[in-house]
C-alpha cells in the first residue's frame, strides 16, 4: 500500500507543473491580471482643483498618475482605472473606454467593463472647468485633458498585453486610522478599509497589484499650496513601492459631508506621514492571508437619470463653464457592481454621504470584502442625505455642500438604482 501511494505521488509530481513554470501553464480556470501606470501631471500654470478659483499651479511635489488592473476569466474581463484628479466626468470615461477597446487588440473588453474612478485630490488639475480665473470662466485645459485620456487609454492597454495567472488575497477591517473626521456630521463615518492584492503565480507570488479603498479627502495640503500634488496619496504609493511590488491603487471611498484629514499641519510631511501609516495598516493586513488562485469574475451596470436641480450648475452649463449632456433637465449617469472572487465591489457616482457607503455594504452580505468606490463613474458632486436640502441649517457646511450638489433626489435614485443591481446580480 505505500509504494502504491508513493507512486501515485511521483506521478503526480511529474504531471504537475513545477512552480517556476507556472506561469506557462495557463487553463482556462484560471484568472489571468495585468498592470499598469503613467504619470499624468499637468504643465505649470495648469490651474488647481478644490479650493478658490484662479490657483495656477507653479510645479510639480510629487508626480500624478492613472493606473489600471485588467482581469479577465473565460469569457469575463474587467478593467479598475483610478486617476489622480479631482474627479473626471462621465463623458471623459466614454472618452476613455472608446479609445481604450480600439487600442486593447485581443482582449475582449466591453466599454462598460472598464470602470474609471478618481482620487479627488485638490492639488490636481481643473479637469471640469469649475476653477478658473473667474466664475464664468472655465479652468480646464482642453489639450492636458486629451492628453489625460489618451495617456489612460494607453495604460489599460498596456495592462491588458501584460495578462498572466494570477491569483488574490483580500481583507477588509475597521481602521484604527485616527486622522479622519467628518466635519459636517461628527461621528458618520465609514472607516472600512477593504484591500485586495492580486499576485503572480510564481515562487515569491509577487504582487501584480493592490486595490485599497478607504475613505478621506485629499487634502490635507489647503488651498495656498500652489504645487501639484497627490496629497497624502503620494505618500502612500511612495511607502507601498518602498514594501510591495506592482502597481497600487487607491480606490477613494465616501468622502460626502465633508469626510476630511484632520488637518493639525497643511504640510507635505504631514501628507506623507498619513500616506505612510494607511500604507502600512494596508499590508498589515493581508499578513498570512492565502491566495485564491481561480476567482470567478461577475459584472453588472446600469445607466441613471439624475434631475439637476441645481441653478448654479444650470447656468454653468448655459455659459459653458460645464460641458455636459443634459436631456430634459436630467444628467446621465452610471453605476456598476462586480465581484472579483468573494470580493465585491459597487461605484457611486459622485462624493456621497457615509451614510449611503454603510447602507451600501450591506447590500452585499454574502461578500468577504466589499468595496465601495467614490467619484466612480461620475463626478456628480455631494451625493447628500435629503435632511440637508430641508434643513442645512441642522449641518455645519450644509449651505456649501448642498450648493455643490446636483439635488436631493440623487441619493434615493442611486441608493434604490443599486438595491435593485445587485439582488439582482450578486
Amino acid at each position: 500500500m505505500a509504494r502504491t501511494i508513493l507512486s501515485l505521488a511521483v506521478l503526480l509530481s511529474l504531471w504537475l507543473p513545477a512552480p517556476q513554470a507556472m506561469a506557462e501553464f495557463q487553463p482556462a480556470s484560471w484568472l489571468l491580471a495585468g498592470a499598469a501606470s503613467a504619470s499624468i501631471s499637468p504643465p505649470t500654470g495648469t490651474y488647481l482643483a478644490g479650493y478658490d478659483r484662479d490657483r495656477p499651479s507653479t510645479g510639480v511635489h510629487d508626480d500624478l498618475f492613472v493606473k489600471a488592473v485588467v482581469l479577465s476569466k473565460d469569457s469575463e474581463s474587467i478593467a479598475i482605472v483610478v486617476i489622480d484628479c479631482i474627479g473626471l466626468a462621465h463623458e471623459d470615461i466614454q472618452r476613455i473606454r472608446a479609445l481604450a477597446v480600439q487600442r486593447i487588440g485581443d482582449v475582449a473588453l466591453a466599454p462598460e467593463r472598464i470602470i474609471v474612478t478618481s482620487t479627488h485630490t485638490h492639488s490636481g488639475p481643473d479637469v471640469t472647468g469649475l476653477w478658473g480665473s473667474y466664475f464664468f470662466i472655465s479652468g480646464r485645459d482642453e489639450a492636458y485633458v486629451d492628453t489625460l485620456i489618451n495617456t489612460a487609454a494607453d495604460v489599460i492597454a498596456e495592462a491588458a498585453g501584460r495578462l498572466e495567472p494570477a491569483g488574490i488575497r483580500m481583507a477588509m477591517q475597521p481602521s484604527q486610522i485616527a486622522w479622519v473626521e467628518n466635519v459636517s456630521e461628527p461621528g458618520l463615518l465609514d472607516l472600512t478599509l477593504s484591500v485586495l492584492e492580486i499576485v503572480r503565480r510564481d515562487e515569491a507570488e509577487s504582487t501584480i497589484a493592490t486595490l485599497t479603498n478607504f475613505a478621506c479627502h485629499p487634502t490635507v495640503l489647503g488651498g495656498d499650496n500652489p504645487l501639484v500634488s497627490a496629497d497624502f496619496l503620494g505618500g502612500f504609493y511612495q511607502s507601498m513601492a518602498a514594501r510591495s511590488t506592482g502597481e497600487h491603487l487607491f480606490l477613494q471611498g465616501a468622502i460626502g459631508g465633508w469626510v476630511q484629514p484632520v488637518q493639525a499641519e497643511r504640510t507635505f510631511d504631514l501628507a506623507a506621514a498619513y500616506g505612510d501609516e494607511l500604507a502600512g495598516v494596508a499590508l498589515s493586513m493581508l499578513e498570512g492571508t492565502t491566495a485564491d488562485w481561480f476567482a470567478d469574475l461577475r459584472f453588472a451596470q446600469q445607466s441613471l437619470t439624475l434631475p439637476l436641480d441645481n441653478f448654479a450648475f444650470q447656468m454653468l452649463l448655459f455659459f459653458g463653464v460645464l460641458e455636459r449632456q443634459i436631456e430634459d433637465g436630467n444628467f446621465t449617469s452610471e453605476i456598476a457592481w462586480f465581484s472579483i472572487g468573494e470580493a465585491q465591489f459597487a461605484t457611486h457616482p459622485g462624493e456621497t454621504s457615509p451614510a449611503y457607503s454603510l447602507a451600501t455594504r450591506k447590500l452585499m452580505p454574502d461578500a468577504s470584502v466589499t468595496f465601495v468606490l467614490g467619484l466612480g463613474l461620475d463626478a456628480l458632486g455631494y451625493i447628500l442625505k435629503p435632511e440637508y436640502f430641508s434643513e442645512p441649517e441642522r449641518f455645519p457646511n450644509g449651505e456649501y455642500l448642498t450648493s455643490v450638489s446636483i439635488g436631493p433626489a440623487t441619493g434615493p435614485i442611486l441608493m434604490t438604482a443599486l438595491e435593485k443591481l445587485v439582488a439582482e446580480n450578486r
